[in-house]
């Protein structure tokens, strides 16, 4: 009966949708708005949704997913932000689309003649597709590893690049965006709200005592924003200080800043309702990588592995996030469980519209998984491009992961898409070893190795090189945002 009913309510929703897309004219009778939401740095496992106990940290994210579609296994493209989000606006793989320069190559092009790769004209974006469509468009970012010069302007009207951390004034600028548009529109709203530097004090509580913790919450919360590695470090002093730099207050502190995005969203979908537009807006709420935060066994760099960690590996705390998506006027939602990507989101929105889908696209409409899930052919999502050294790629399946990795001197005379044919390879089953402490192939197994060579063959194919990313220039404001992120010194 549950499924029958979930059947029943998957081609309900199918045909609103199509209702609401064969409109044609004026403002409240034209195709559906979109909306696509990320939140950097924000790992699935963290919020209530995805069965997050620890603490409330998503309360309107959780009843948001209660009346949409969430894909339980949902894989980010690379485990930091330029590659991934490149690739969730193209539907292309790191490799395909180009900008897969490390941090490293990223400074030395910053401090010397700043010219840095950028996705080529040609290749063209979710934003282009709408656009070209009579969407309008406008992309709310927190710039810096978003920065237009990137790429990431390509197909927008308006393009801003305030929405680091967030406060009244700057969520107020996106909803009067909103209210400033002819339907249809399409807005990309992207924060730093999550990453480091963590200074929401919310859960501080848990972890200090109570007049510690609002003498260390002041503190951070009075951290102005500077440019540089100063925030970062400021907040590493001031919880020094206060003999609190530990795992267990970073993941309070990382956890309230998921409970502060989750409020500054909760603000845009009430904003949403009482206009009447979430009866006309299909939402998509994903991110573009997770974070380590103290897991056991993991690489330590820059000293610790618990604080502003992430893209150097691709262990499930970096690539898996949350993907989940509500059409327009949606009241019953279903739980996803089959592997997917982030490549899948551009061809999914298109494809929800009505609209072509680029013929180069990789990624594939997830359409038939709430439709027709008997139909849907498993795929492994393929995740790669570290942001510094060796080079990892890793190939996630409904039960495995594999992961090839490239030595930095290799990555360094080769680049980030050259795979040797003796890249080492790791194999991890995720059913019995979530926590990815057993590599499979450290044993003489014979099936281990099998599989291991057919997801090898499996990843190659995928890699794929298509032209040559475009160079640009970054402007001297644009190396100081880096620079407060912590991906430049």
């Amino acid at each position: 009966m549950n499924s029958l009913r979930g059947a029943v309510a998957a081609v309900a929703m199918t045909l609103v949708v199509a209702a609401v897309v064969c409109r044609g004219g004026r403002r409240g009778a034209s195709p559906p708005n979109v909306i696509l939401v990320s939140a950097d740095t924000l790992r699935a496992d963290h919020l209530g949704a995805y069965g997050y106990e620890t603490r409330p940290t998503s309360p309107r994210i959780d009843a948001l997913a209660a009346e949409a579609h969430v894909f339980e296994v949902h894989l980010a493209a690379a485990p930091w932000t330029t590659p991934s989000h490149l690739s969730l606006l193209t539907g292309l793989t790191p490799t395909r689309h180009g900008v897969t320069g490390s941090d490293r190559a990223l400074r030395e092009a910053l401090h010397g003649d700043r010219v840095l790769h950028r996705l080529p004209a040609s290749i063209m974006t979710l934003a282009e597709a709408l656009a070209a469509r009579g969407w309008s468009t406008g992309a709310f970012t927190g710039g810096t590893t978003l920065d237009p010069r990137i790429g990431f302007d390509q197909g927008f009207d308006t393009y801003d690049t305030s929405m680091v951390k967030l406060n009244r004034e700057r969520v107020g600028r996106v909803l009067r965006w909103i209210d400033a548009q002819e339907e249809p529109f399409f807005l990309f709203w992207h924060t730093f709200e999550v990453h480091a530097p963590y200074v929401a004090p919310t859960f501080l509580g848990d972890v200090l005592p109570e007049a510690r913790a609002r003498a260390l919450g002041r503190r951070l919360q009075g951290l102005p924003e500077k440019g540089g590695w100063v925030q970062v470090r400021a907040a590493k002093r001031v919880m020094r200080s206060h003999d609190a730099y530990t795992p267990e207050v970073t993941r309070a502190l990382y956890d309230g800043g998921v409970r502060s995005f989750d409020r500054w969203l909760g603000v845009l979908l009430d904003f949403l309702r009482a206009r009447g537009l979430d009866q006309r807006t299909l939402l998509v709420l994903t991110s573009d990588h997770g974070e380590q935060l103290g897991e056991e066994g993991r690489p330590a760099p820059f000293g610790d592995g618990f604080y502003n960690v992430h893209g150097h590996t691709l262990y499930e705390e970096l690539v898996h996030v949350p993907l989940i998506i509500r059409f327009p006027g949606q009241k019953v939602g279903r739980r996803i469980p089959q592997v997917t990507a982030s490549i899948d989101v551009m061809p999914t929105i298109l494809d929800v519209l009505g609209l072509p889908v680029p013929p180069e696209v990789q990624g594939r409409s997830l359409r038939p998984l709430w439709e027709s899930p008997g139909d849907w052919e498993p795929r492994a999502a393929l995740s790669e491009s570290l942001s510094e050294g060796e080079e990892m790629k890793g190939l996630r399946d409904e039960g495995y992961k594999l992961v090839l990795s490239i030595p930095a001197p290799v990555v360094e005379a080769r680049g980030r898409s050259f795979v040797p044919p003796d890249a080492e390879a790791s194999l991890f089953d995720l059913l019995r070893d979530p926590g990815e402490r057993h590599d499979l192939l450290d044993a003489e197994d014979g099936p281990s190795a099998r599989r291991a060579r057919t997801m090898e063959e499996d990843l190659r194919r995928r890699l794929v090189v298509v032209g040559t990313p475009e160079t640009g220039s970054i402007s001297p404001e644009t190396l100081e945002g880096l620079k407060a992120l912590g991906y430049v010194e």
